[in-house]
Formats: structure tokens, sequence, C-alpha cells
């Protein structure tokens, strides 16, 4: 599992780095996937998100034989920076809630492509 979570994450910086993203936070869970990316005006969500799916979604398939992503996804702007500071917080907590874990900095699907989250959060 960490090896194709490990591809993932190249995928996912090839795309953050395509459309003018940065990784904040990321946490695979069992079932899904929790992404806070931080964009300028020129950031392009809807491509990134298309680029990233299809670049994972194709690779997994042909390797596993089976869908990764489901079509749509939920997206949310986040304003102030002390709200990012919370969200990031949410989203490295939830291997925790899931009972996955009993501290976040112990979750091996999670990391951020900024900050070492281990010292920050």
């Amino acid at each position: 599992m960490q090896d194709l979570i490990s591809k993932i994450v190249d995928k996912l910086k090839d795309s953050t780095d395509r459309y003018g993203f940065s990784v904040i936070v990321y946490t695979f869970m069992p079932d899904h996937l929790h992404l806070l990316v931080k964009g300028t005006d020129s950031s392009d969500l809807k491509g990134f998100v298309r680029h990233f799916k299809q670049m994972t979604g194709y690779n997994f398939k042909m390797q596993q034989g089976e869908i990764l992503w489901h079509l749509s996804y939920y997206d949310r702007v986040i304003r102030k920076d002390e709200d990012i500071a919370a969200s990031a917080r949410y989203i490295l907590k939830n291997p925790v809630r899931k009972g996955l874990v009993a501290d976040f900095r112990d979750y091996p699907f999670s990391g951020s492509l900024v900050y070492n989250i281990k010292e920050i959060f």
C-alpha cells in the first residue's frame, strides 16, 4: 500500500505543479482522499482535479483492473488563514476519528508537500 500511495503522491505533485497549487496536507483514507490545496488567482482547480484523477486512475486501472476514483468530488473555498490551519488539523485527524491510529503523526498515509506535519501540526 505504501508503494501505491507514494506513486499517487508523485502524480499529485505533478498535477499541483502543472495547475498552480501547493498541497498543504493530504490524507489517504481506506475509501477516499482528503486534500487541502492552496492556489492563486491563476490556479485551475477543475484542471488540477481532472489531471490528477486521470493520471492516477488510469495507472491504477491498468495495474489493478479496478476504478480508483468516483466521478465527482467535493470542494470548498477557505478564505481565512486560521480556517486553513483548522481544516488541516481536521484532515490530519481523520484517521484518529476512524480508529485507525491513536495519534495522527503515526498514520503513514498523510503528509504535506509544503510542511513537515509532524512538527507543524
